[in-house]
């Protein structure tokens, strides 16, 4: 076997598994405080809201154990899995004792139990905040719409810069799909899959390809998504033509256009157990399953024969555009089974 052609069934069998095409990930929404939710021995709080360029509250707790605090609100509440942040500024006077009296609160409101408790110190070094402004930040276990700074529990009196605050919420995916399935049954394939929870979800396009290649997949249907929605949701779609085998794979388009592709789906259509034709109607081209060799006259509404056809196991493909519109019979001559179809349009 040639190299390239190991080349090629190692990339489709890449195609199959799953490395589809998709979209970039998505950006973070960074959002600041609006407002100040309490203060102690705190200078200008509210300059530490908003993001304000060349301002910043301090946070001045007095001598002999003093404290000092600031706590400022989010107009959202942010969800777990979110980037909790603070700039501060030392000025570069902060001793080691100061950096370990410093703690990060989140919270969520009425509560006024903190969600959770982060040491400064366990985020910035003292090299690090004394050098200047310094971003400590990290990943919320639990959902807050509050962020407090508090300081204090030294002997000597010191200050802190408090620039801004704000929370990295991760952008949510358009479609959370947790299954896809495929199962051949006598009347086609049926195709089966559902959503954890759904962004602007316009909907599903279906495709399938006889050989797994990008290039030759064709839409066969579609499904009407459910919008934007964070209950799970199940969908179902039938192929009522399949070849002997299919790859079907989802085409999800959210409502602003965007387009982003599910891993394939590689079902064998299951065997016919009897005489079968779709679709139907059908207009030019009809589409006959048998589950052995077959023996097929055609005749119309009246009896009259007008065709015959030999045909093999499996399914096979009759041109019918030349015939009138009307009803027609297909009839095995070996086992007695029949099938009736509609034939619409054409002549």
């Amino acid at each position: 076997m040639s190299f390239s052609v190991l080349l090629q069934r190692f990339a489709l069998l890449l195609f199959v598994v799953g490395f589809g095409i998709r979209p970039a990930a998505a950006q973070p929404t960074r959002y600041y405080t609006d407002r100040v939710i309490t203060h102690l021995n705190t200078l200008n709080p509210t300059d530490a809201t908003g993001h304000q360029t060349g301002k910043q509250a301090v946070l001045a707790p007095p001598a002999l154990f003093g404290v000092a605090s600031l706590k400022l609100g989010f107009a959202n509440r942010n969800p777990t899995g979110s980037k909790a942040g603070l700039v501060v500024n030392s000025g570069g006077v902060l001793v080691l004792a100061a950096l370990t009296g410093l703690v990060i609160n989140t919270y969520l409101a009425p509560s006024t139990e903190p969600q959770q408790s982060i040491k400064l110190s366990q985020l910035l070094s003292l090299q690090v905040l004394n050098a200047g402004a310094a971003t400590a930040e990290f990943t919320a276990t639990k959902p807050f719409d509050q962020i407090e700074l508090a300081a204090g529990g030294l002997l000597n009196a010191y200050t802190l810069g408090l620039v801004e605050a704000y929370a990295d919420v991760p952008a949510p995916l358009p479609v959370s799909l947790v299954a896809f399935q495929g199962k051949a049954t006598p009347g086609g394939v049926q195709l089966s899959w559902q959503t954890a929870s759904e962004l602007r979800n316009a909907y599903f396009a279906v495709e399938r390809a006889a050989n797994g290649e990008a290039a030759t997949f064709a839409e066969i249907g579609r499904v009407a998504g459910a919008g934007s929605t964070s209950q799970g949701r199940s969908y179902q779609f039938t192929d009522a033509a399949p070849g002997p085998v299919g790859y079907y794979r989802l085409r999800q388009v959210d409502t602003d256009g965007q387009v982003h592709y599910s891993p394939l789906v590689v079902v064998q259509a299951a065997p016919a157990s009897h005489l079968t034709a779709y679709p139907n109607p059908a207009t030019s081209t009809l589409f006959v399953t048998s589950p052995g060799e077959a023996h097929l006259t055609l005749f119309n509404s009246q009896g009259q024969p007008l065709r015959r056809y030999e045909l093999t196991a499996g399914q096979q493909t009759l041109e019918i555009s030349s015939l009138p519109a009307g009803i027609y019979y297909l009839r095995d001559a070996a086992t007695g089974q029949s099938t009736q179809f509609v034939k619409v349009g054409g002549q």
